[in-house]
Order: structure tokens, then C-alpha cells, then sequence
């Protein structure tokens, strides 16, 4: 029992443009690390130092690419082809190979069988498994370890995959349970903590291909996305970049300016390179490989960064169910809000692409970026502990009447927290000095 997805048409007029030829550029480098990861196994790790590559994860991820970029095969000239290749390399391990994997460990068979799923829901998976699928995940499937909430999302959609179909009420339970249901956390959150936001929407939304029923109102939801993308582009994170980009497409909703800005810097850097550089990519120390180790290097340390990228143009290239008038239209900047803000956000060495973007707008384009660098500033006067920079970036957020987004919403609460501690230390202070004084 699967569901097939050839007869989905689904593609935009415009996917042989720029968008089409990185989306073929992202799955031939992905078929290449498919390719080295199987090579891989046990051989010692190049002189650049970068891990090796996860075959695995490597395959699982290459096929959320190619039932991604499908549908979009005919309409970009060569990509056909190179996912085709792509598919004959995932199906390559022997269906006895998968089985024993599957029987051995039932807990966690959804996760295993992730590549078969994929090519099943395609119409390209192996029958010989369908008995045993069928036995793994009927109505007693066995659900296997506890998981986190967006972890559970990911169950059901896989889940779905061989399925056919989610069960609306587990399914929004599990969103509901997810962080999508409360605030980020845009002061202190981490980086493991953006990747359950941006992969809820991409479980939660069949990357695009259903809407789905959010636990906040889209306003929300969508002004957590821009404020994780904003602080991935200041810290020069291409990959939490590009997932925080899907947020839109995959939610059918209009980009807002800092998200159009920030996918035509992903497009530019992946056009120059040919990938888009991860955050383990140096390119001090690309250049000083040997050139035989340079791919190698490549695949290990940016694969996964392109692979998210390529999901985020299929994306936006196959056009999912939109909301109409679902996306909020965010108050004109006033003027010279940028230029107050911009001193708080000195350029940073691994980010030197955005900021010199950012420096090469106008005044008016920068001020229509204005919230998206309160939240960088304030991120970073919350991570260096400084209260005095932070409240004087709250400062100029009030005196140019900027929106109250989430971060500088925290950035308050902080603030009155922070004369709270205050007195608590206070209060220690004068009773150690009693005790002393006695």
C-alpha cells in the first residue's frame, strides 16, 4: 500500500532559469557524495580534517531530493537525467540488504526504510519489500523509542509516505506539540534548536505538497522564521539559512524583503562556487589541498548545505498550495532606521557576503531590512552579556517606531529580568555584609 506521485505535474514555467540550473547543479553534487559515500567506508580521513561523509544519512537526504525535484524534471534542461541517475544509485542496495535491516530493528524501521518510502512513493521502489512493509507498518506497528515532537512529525510523515495519507487529528497533535506552537527563543536558542523549527515545517507540509493547520497564526510563525533566518545570515550560516528560506514556499505564503534578499544571496554564492559552502567549508583550506582532495573536501563538508538548498528551490520552483492574503504585510521602515541599527552589526569574517549586500543597498532597502538587523544586534548584545548595548538598541527600535517582532519582545523581558537579578544580588551583598559586620 503506497501512494505514487507520477502523475504530479506540478512545475513553474520559469524552472529553466537561474533557480532550475542550481536546482541541477544541487543534484548532481548530491549524486556525487551518494557516490563517495558508498567509496568512503573505512578509508582514513583527507588532511583537511573534515568528517567523513554518513552514507545514511547521505542517501536518506538524497532522496528527499529527488521526490522534491521530480516533478520538476522536464521543465529544467538535464535535470531528468541526473535524477535518474540519482534514483538508480539509491535503489542499488539489495532489497535482502534493506530486509534484514528492517526485521532487526522494527522500532525504528521508518527511519531505515526512509529511501525505499521515497522511491515507493515515486513508483520506483522494489515490490519484493511490500509484504514486509506492509507487516512493519500496519495498524500494530511497533513505535519503537520516545522522540521529540518534530521527530514524531517526521514519523508520521514518513509514515505517510508508504501510507498514502496523515491522520489530520495525530497529525495536529504533533504540530501543535511541536515548537511551532510557541515562541523561538531569539536571544539564546541554538542552532539544534532552529533545525526542529525548519524541519517541522518540512515534515509538517509534505515539503509543500498540503496545507497544514499551524498552532499560532501564520504572522507569528512567519516572524519566527525571519528572525532565525536573520541570525543565521549574520553568522554566515548558508545552511540553516536555507532552510529558515522554505518557511514561505512551503507554507504558500509571499516572501517578505529579508527573505528575497537573503535567497539571492544563496543563488549568487552557489552560482559562483557551484555549491553552496556549509559551515565546516574554509576556503583557506580548499585552496591549499591537493587538487585530487579538493572534491572530497567539497562533498564532506557542503553536501547537506546544497542538498537544503535544492529543496528550497524545488520549493519555490514547484509552487505549493498557497494562502491567499496569508502573509502579513509588515509596516513601512521609516527612514534612517537602518543606518542607527547598522553600527550594533559590524560586518563579521564569515559573513562578508551578506554584509556587503546589505552595505550596497540603498538607504531605502536597507531600512526595509530594519527589523532583520535589530534581531541580529540583539542577538548578539544578548549573547556578550551586554545589557547596556541592548537596551540601547531598544533605544533606536523605539525611537524609529520599529515592529514589536519576538526578538526585541525577549530583549525587554531581558532587560526587566536583568533589574530583578539586580536586586537579588543586591540583597546578598548587604546580608554578607551584615554577617561580616557581626
Amino acid at each position: 500500500m503506497r501512494s505514487t506521485e507520477h502523475g504530479d505535474d506540478r512545475h513553474s514555467a520559469g524552472a529553466g532559469g537561474l533557480d532550475g540550473r542550481l536546482l541541477h547543479d544541487a543534484v548532481r553534487l548530491v549524486l556525487r557524495a551518494v557516490v563517495a559515500a558508498r567509496d568512503e567506508g573505512g578509508r582514513p580521513t583527507p588532511t583537511s580534517g573534515a568528517p567523513q561523509l554518513n552514507r545514511d544519512k547521505v542517501d536518506s537526504e538524497a532522496a528527499m531530493l529527488l521526490r522534491a525535484a521530480l516533478p520538476l524534471a522536464d521543465g529544467v534542461p538535464g535535470l531528468r537525467a541526473a535524477l535518474t541517475r540519482l534514483g538508480a544509485e539509491l535503489a542499488a542496495p539489495t532489497a535482502s540488504e534493506v530486509a534484514v535491516r528492517l526485521c532487526l530493528h522494527p522500532g525504528v524501521a521508518l527511519d531505515l526504510a526512509l529511501v525505499p518510502l521515497h522511491l515507493g512513493a515515486l513508483g520506483l521502489g522494489d515490490p519484493r519489500l511490500e509484504p514486509l512493509l506492509e507487516d512493519l507498518f500496519g495498524h500494530d506497528r511497533l513505535r519503537g523509542p520516545e522522540r521529540p515532537p518534530h521527530r514524531e512529525l517526521e514519523q508520521q510523515w514518513l509514515h505517510g509516505l508508504w501510507s498514502g495519507g496523515t491522520e489530520p487529528a495525530e497529525l495536529a497533535r504533533a504540530v501543535s506539540a511541536s515548537c511551532l506552537g510557541w515562541e523561538f527563543d531569539h536571544l539564546a536558542g541554538t542552532t539544534d534548536d532552529a533545525y526542529a523549527f525548519t524541519h517541522a515545517i518540512l515534515y509538517a507540509s509534505d515539503h509543500g505538497r498540503r496545507r497544514v493547520a499551524l498552532p499560532r497564526p501564520v504572522p507569528a510563525i512567519t516572524a519566527d522564521a525571519e528572525a532565525i533566518l536573520a541570525v543565521a545570515l549574520d553568522a554566515g550560516n548558508h545552511d540553516v539559512a536555507a532552510e529558515a528560506l522554505w518557511t514561505w514556499p512551503m507554507l504558500g505564503l509571499d516572501e517578505p524583503p529579508l527573505a528575497a534578499r537573503a535567497r539571492d544571496l544563496l543563488a549568487a554564492v552557489s552560482s559562483e562556487r557551484g555549491f553552496l559552502p556549509g559551515p565546516g567549508f574554509d576556503p583557506a583550506v580548499h585552496e591549499q589541498l591537493p587538487l585530487p582532495e579538493r572534491d572530497a573536501y567539497v562533498l564532506r563538508t557542503s553536501y547537506h548545505t546544497t542538498l537544503v538548498h535544492g529543496l528550497l528551490l524545488a520549493s519555490v520552483l514547484d509552487g505549493g498550495p498557497h494562502r491567499p492574503g496569508a502573509a502579513p504585510h509588515a509596516a513601512p521602515a521609516r527612514s534612517g532606521s537602518a543606518s542607527a541599527l547598522l553600527p550594533y552589526c559590524p560586518p563579521r569574517p564569515g559573513a562578508q557576503e551578506w554584509w556587503g549586500r546589505v552595505n550596497s543597498r540603498t538607504a531605502a532597502e536597507q531600512d526595509a531590512l530594519a527589523p532583520a538587523l535589530a534581531a541580529m544586534a540583539l542577538r548578539r548584545a544578548a549573547v556578550n552579556a551586554d545589557l547596556a548595548v541592548l537596551r540601547a538598541i531598544l533605544d533606536v527600535v523605539a525611537a524609529h517606531r520599529l515592529a514589536e517582532t519576538p526578538a526585541v519582545r525577549q530583549a525587554r523581558l531581558l532587560l526587566r529580568r536583568a533589574v530583578a537579578c539586580a536586586g537579588i544580588a543586591a540583597g546578598y551583598s548587604e546580608a554578607a555584609q551584615a554577617t561580616s559586620a557581626g
